[in-house]
Order: structure tokens, then sequence, then C-alpha cells
């Protein structure tokens, strides 16, 4: 991904060279800017080039009248091209631009993010596409406009404060991850939604939403399941197409489940030969999936596959000071993991990745949304075999439908009977009113419902662009891209059409995908029920690992915790959560996943705020806490 960077009426000087200088572990194949002093605007981008087409890109796009800094790629060209060839997608952008309007946005199909200066109107637009591809962070103090690929850049900035997020803090020390939408942990700091512009004319910024994933009609019906079948390979295939159109070595990953092996499928539908990138583990046989990949690999000789020994990657393992400063503190517990693959990719000059994400998402479908199609005997079933169909009655059909203040009522006795903050947050903060409100927003959580809404609160709250982003981010340090098709928005919009009795029955969860794989995946793989948590990696890293040791006795003496934790029932706890693992762990067993999540949610905080607390003192960022 390539970074980009612009100011707007600045009030004070801008480091412009040092903000810009800290997007280059984001692209290094050109840098340049672009200023306006009597506009008293800039714009600067480090690239990546990803397509061919970006090869012929300079870093900072002047035409039609406009100047233009954008990441990412566009998708379905051919409807906008117009028989043309060798034509960027940053010119089509500008011509979409001069065509539609500062609303174009929603007349593109891809990954992307720009940030646009009309110099014949005078009007700055900044933009991103509405499935989450791309974002980009901002400040705004009511006269000066900052857009930046990284939160941290901003930081650099006099006008920009490094106080972080008193609600931010709340969710993440509190391991209540119901972040709301746009915030980041820099209370002066936003995150752009997916599908919103920021637009600036005249003076005054205008937030817009234009464009969002909206409910489709449940057309889809199983009358025709073989028809839709051969639409999804279709629409499927374009995506990856699409995503081939790059100029880097491409490999994907590979697991024993339905996703990753439906895009390697894919993938050999368009190339004679993919490599694939696999992690193995014999310590954590919970999720080594080596039987269903070699059953896979027979299928598809043709696929070059690459073990990648995993054993010794357990959460907080690896040398976190190795690795760039991140932008947030969220982060997965299969990190390390994950690095171990990165590392491999580039050691074999891999530079865009193909991943299986989202293939949840796509087939998923809500007990509500069962009965409201009139898939009663998928309801009953449930019922029958999850039991406890009261509570779930109630949560799912009655509770949503209640007045506001009926609901709050019903968060409070819950949190009387369970309550979700961890035992070591002191009651004086836990009182705290971001503490309230951040529990208002957990227990709010609980009552989304449906596929549309479920993936819009995902893609929208501030969890999942921050871990994303910090994702793309450790990639981008190995020089490495990634992609995964189903995250297309055609791809979505169309798995936003079935019929939910397609999508599961009384023996299969996404079974939309097992039913259009027939024909291309062995049984063992297309029908096996697969658990896709890596809650050992956690267990482990926090029951026997040495760093959250470390980052115990190094964070006791901060201000900005020491008011917030109650350091000696944290210890307690955590003593005790480590005797009982050495003691009583059995693999393929959660242990305490309760306490080990709200572990993981402070260690991982705390391993964030050290690193970047001493990294920005070198570059002279006073924190203000």
């Amino acid at each position: 991904m390539s970074g980009i960077l612009a100011a707007w009426n600045s009030q004070q000087q801008t480091p412009w060279q040092t903000m810009l200088d800290d997007l280059t572990i984001l692209g290094t194949d050109g840098k340049g800017d672009w200023h306006d002093r009597q506009a008293q605007i800039s714009l600067g981008r480090t690239q990546f080039f990803n397509t061919p087409e970006s090869c012929l890109e300079t870093p900072v796009v002047e035409a039609e009248g406009c100047v233009l800094v954008w990441d990412g790629r566009l998708d379905d060209r051919a409807a906008i091209l117009a028989g043309r060839s060798l034509v960027t997608d940053a010119q089509l952008i500008l011509e979409s631009y001069r065509r539609w309007g500062e609303e174009f946005q929603r007349y593109l199909i891809g990954e992307f993010v720009f940030i646009l200066w009309d110099t014949v109107q005078d009007v700055l637009i900044a933009g991103c596409d509405k499935v989450g591809g791309r974002t980009i962070c901002y400040y705004w103090d009511g006269q000066t406009l900052l857009l930046s690929s990284r939160s941290l850049s901003l930081l650099h900035h006099p006008c920009v404060s490094s106080q972080l997020d008193d609600l931010y803090l709340a969710h993440t020390l509190c391991d209540l991850q119901a972040h709301p939408p746009e915030i980041t942990p820099f209370a002066d700091i936003k995150r752009l939604l997916p599908g919103a512009a920021l637009v600036v004319k005249r003076g005054h910024l205008q937030h817009r939403r234009i464009a969002r994933l909206e409910p489709l009609d449940r057309d889809l019906s199983p009358k025709f399941a073989e028809q839709h079948y051969e639409q999804f390979w279709h629409l499927l295939n374009c995506a990856v197409r699409d995503r081939l159109r790059n100029c880097r070595s491409v490999c994907t990953t590979l697991s024993g489940g339905l996703d990753s092996t439906t895009i390697a499928v894919s993938l050999l539908n368009q190339l004679p030969a993919i490599d694939a990138f696999s992690a193995i583990t014999t310590v954590f046989p919970e999720f080594d999936e080596r039987q269903s990949i070699q059953s896979f690999l027979q299928r598809y000789p043709q696929i070059h596959w690459h073990a990648v020994n995993c054993d010794d990657a357990w959460t907080f393992s690896d040398p976190w000071d190795t690795v760039p400063f991140l932008d947030d503190p969220l982060m997965m517990c299969n990190s390390a993991m994950q690095l171990r693959l990165m590392k491999q990719m580039q050691q074999n000059g891999f530079g865009l990745m193909f991943t299986g994400d989202w293939g949840d998402e796509l087939c998923y479908s809500s007990l509500k949304e069962q009965a409201g199609v009139n898939n009663w005997r998928q309801v009953f079933h449930y019922f029958m075999t999850y039991g406890n169909w009261k509570s779930t009655l109630w949560n799912q059909f009655v509770l949503p439908s209640l007045p506001e203040a009926w609901q709050l009522l019903w968060f409070k006795r819950c949190q009387r009977r369970y309550n979700p903050i961890p035992p070591w947050i002191t009651s004086a903060y836990a009182n705290q009113s971001e503490v309230q409100t951040a529990l208002k927003q957990y227990f709010k959580l609980q009552l989304i419902d449906g596929q549309v809404a479920s993936l819009n609160s995902n893609i929208e709250g501030a969890l999942f662009p921050g871990d994303t982003q910090n994702y793309k981010f450790l990639l981008a340090a190995h020089g490495i891209e990634s992609t995964s098709p189903f995250q297309d928005q055609r791809l979505t919009e169309f798995a936003f059409r079935i019929h939910p009795s397609l999508q599961s029955n009384s023996q299969h969860d996404k079974l939309f995908f097992r039913e259009a794989n027939r024909t291309t995946l062995p049984d063992d793989v297309r029908l096996r029920p697969k658990n896709n948590y890596f809650d050992p990696l956690k267990y482990a890293g926090i029951g026997r690992g040495e760093i959250v040791l470390m980052l115990l006795e190094k964070i006791k003496s901060s201000p900005i915790l020491q008011r917030r934790i109650d350091f000696k029932e944290l210890e307690e706890c955590l003593f005790h959560y480590r005797n009982g693992y050495v003691k009583n762990y059995s693999p393929g067993t959660p242990f305490e996943n309760n306490s080990a999540n709200h572990f993981f949610s402070f260690f991982a905080f705390t391993n964030w705020y050290l690193r970047l607390l001493d990294g920005y003192k070198k570059t002279h960022i006073s924190f203000n806490l």
C-alpha cells in the first residue's frame, strides 16, 4: 500500500518532511509532494507499485485541473475505460470526479482512498471505498485539516495533541472491544468511515456519507441454487482476476478450511500454478491442519506448498521491538504466527498475498433472518441443539425490539449478574463516565443482528480498521500487500441476496460455500467443521511466556494506569492463571478464556504504549497524559 498525506490551512509550521518520511514504510517505489502556498495546501505520497499502470504514475498526479494522491486499486475498469488501454487508475479517478462531481466515489469499485484538490474550484475531497479496503486518519480543529494514512504521522504536527482518547482507553483497558466508529487511540485524531468523504469548500468542512453497504432483497432462492453457485464462481473469478492485475509475484495463504481453499481454486482458474503458505505446528494440534491441506494438495498438484513451522510463535513470543510502531494497540493473538508467514513470503520474493478473509461474513445469517424467511426447521433445530431456547428467543427476537429505556434497564440487570470488566480495574475508574459509556456501547453491540448490519458494524467500528491497518503495516514492512477477493463489493452484495436457507442447515454452517464446491474440493475439506480460533496461542503466551512478566514490571509506574489499574489484584490474577495453566491446561480445551481475553487486551495495550512512548521520545514528541 502507498502512504498519502495532506495539510490544508495549517496555523502552525508543518514539519512536512518528517511527516512524509514517516510514511516510507508504506511505499518505497516513489516519493513526491506538491505545494500551493497561496491556497495553503500540501499533498504528498510514498508509492508502492501494485498494478502495471501504477508504475506509470508520478507520486502526485496533476491532470484535469486537479491534484491527486491516492492508494489502492480500482476494479471493474472496463465499465469506465471505454476501450482504452494504458490508462492509470489515478486518471480514472480524476475523470470520474469530472464526470460525476463531488460524490463520484459511489460509482467506483475497488479498494481505494484518495485526497483530491480541485485547483479551479478550490475544493478538497478525501474519501474511501465502502467495504473498508482502505481508510485514512484526519485531524480537524475548525481551521486546520491534516490527513494521513497513519495516525502516528499526524502526531509530528504541533497542532495535534498526543492525548489518548478516554473512550478508546476505556474500551481497551476494560476489554469491552466495542469501540465506536471513527475514534483512534488519540483524542485529536479520527478515522474516516468506509464510503465517507471529507469535503472542504469555502473554508468549511463537510462530513458526508457517500455510500454504505445496504440490505438487498433475498431474491436468490433455493429453487435456482445451481444457477446461484455458477454466478458465485463467475463473480469470484472476476474478483480474483481484477486483483491479479498486479506487478508483484503472487502467493496465497492456505489452511485446511473452506475459505482459503476456495480462493486457491479460483486462482488456479487464472494461473497455471500458485505458491501457497501455511502455518504448521505440532505443539498446538487444535489448529494444525496438515491432513486437510495434504488432501487438497493431492487434488491440485500444481500448488507449490510452503510449510512454515510456527511451534514457538505464540502470543507475545516475537521481539516486537524489531517491527514498526503500530497505529493501534489492537492486534490478533496469532500475530507472531502471521509474522513468520510474512518473513517467509518476503524471503521467497512475493509481493502480493491472497487470503480468504471475509469468507465467514459472506456466509453468515442470523437466527432472526432464518425466521424471517419462514425457515422454521433451522430455527427449531437450533433451539433443540443448543438448548436455553428462552434466552435465545429473548436476546435475538424480543430485546432488540424493546424501547431503548427498557433495554438499558435490562443491561443494568445483566451487569449486576455478570460484570464484563476485569477484576483489576479500580472501582473509581469503573464509575467514570467514559467507562459507563463504553459499557452501554458494549451491551448495545449485542443487539446488532443480521448479515448486513453485523458487517457494517464490524467495518465501521474502530476495532476492525485498527487491527486491519496494523496487519497491513506489518505486511508493508515486508514489502507485501494483501488482498481478499471475498471483500470484493460485487461479491459482498451478491451474498446479501442469498436466501438464508442456502446459508445453513441442520448439518452445516457456510452451506452455500460447501455446495458451490461440490466438484472442486475433496469432501474431507468441503464438509469438515472447522474451529478458526487461535486461543491456544493466547493461553501459551500468557500462561508461560516471559514477555507478560516484563511488561507488568515496566508498566507499574505509569501515571496513565496507576489510577485505573489495581496492580496488586492484576499480579495476583496473572500468577493464579499461570499456575493453573502449568498444572491444568489440556490441549483442545478452553482454559479460563474470559480471563485470558482480559489479560491479552491489557498486555497488548501495554506493549504498544511502552513502545510508542519510548520510540517517540526519540522524535521529541511530548505525550500529554
